[in-house]
């Protein structure tokens, strides 16, 4: 199975402070009229993240998890020299 991109489209802040999320995104993250959002802002402060409340643990954990791995690859590409 193709791994799926997390980048599906850009989108456009009209002058209501409102974008739309395209129908892939939308799919993809099961996102339904009615649902709730949680907006988070990015750790850049350039942007903001938007997840399903019941997801933001699975979501932290897949970040720290990202962490973790890449703090123990340095580790290991380290001691490898």
């Amino acid at each position: 199975m193709k791994e799926q991109s997390s980048i599906l489209d850009i989108v456009t802040v009209n002058d209501k402070g409102q974008i739309v999320i395209p129908v892939d995104a939308r799919t993809i993250a099961n996102i339904n009229p009615g649902d709730k959002l949680l907006v988070m802002i990015h750790p850049t402060k350039d942007g903001i993240v938007l997840l399903k409340p019941d997801s933001l643990e699975a979501f932290a954990r897949n970040i720290l998890s990202q962490v973790n791995n890449a703090r123990d690859n340095k580790k290991e590409e380290l001691n490898g020299k």
